[in-house]
């Protein structure tokens, strides 16, 4: 009796962003291109077929994973170009973008997991500020600490200044009284 490897296509039915293929797709295009055409017969022993099988699920899983897969190489340059545009103006990356990252440019990635970490935690304060005035203080301190020979200092400071913008633009903001005296009034 020979071992079947079985996957649900039908439960990885999500949908994926920008037009590009659903995970069905990806994964119905991987195993069709590499899978075997005509009939087994019993001249490949189980160990190999079972083999063969895991590689396809292996290679499908793989493609899955990848967001450039079913991509064409004009779609994928301007996928990676807009992935560094967004690094160098301090944009927040998708879990698409920061995955492709993580497989194609680890040393990247790891540097604006820590970007993407300290933004984090100064949208975290400006949150907890009671005054317009404490929420620039706060920017200020954030930005005067970011070390002169930070290699991501550029990107760093773009990123404080995007968080810095954006909660500027919130209700939170505006909610906020000039100083923190004027609270009291």
């Amino acid at each position: 009796m020979s071992q079947n490897v079985y996957v649900n296509l039908k439960s990885l039915k999500t949908s994926v962003s920008g037009g590009r293929q659903t995970a069905f797709d990806k994964l119905s295009t991987a195993f069709g291109k590499y899978s075997k055409t005509g009939n087994d017969n019993n001249q490949v022993d189980k160990s190999t077929k079972y083999a063969s099988r895991m590689d396809m699920l292996r290679v499908a899983v793989q493609d899955y994973l990848d967001p450039t897969a079913g991509m064409t190489d004009a779609q994928r340059e301007r996928f990676i170009k807009k992935i560094y545009a967004k690094i160098q103006s301090g944009k927040k990356l998708t879990q698409d973008e920061l995955a492709y990252l993580r497989r194609y440019d680890p040393v990247t990635y790891m540097k604006v997991a820590r970007i993407q970490a300290q933004r984090e935690a100064l949208e975290a304060q400006l949150k907890c500020c009671k005054s317009k005035e404490e929420a620039q203080e706060l920017y200020t301190d954030a930005v005067s600490r970011i070390p002169e020979d930070d290699p991501a200092r550029a990107e760093l400071l773009a990123a404080y200044d995007d968080a810095y913008g954006e909660f500027k633009k919130s209700d939170d903001y505006g909610s906020l009284p000039q100083k923190d005296e004027d609270r009291d009034k």
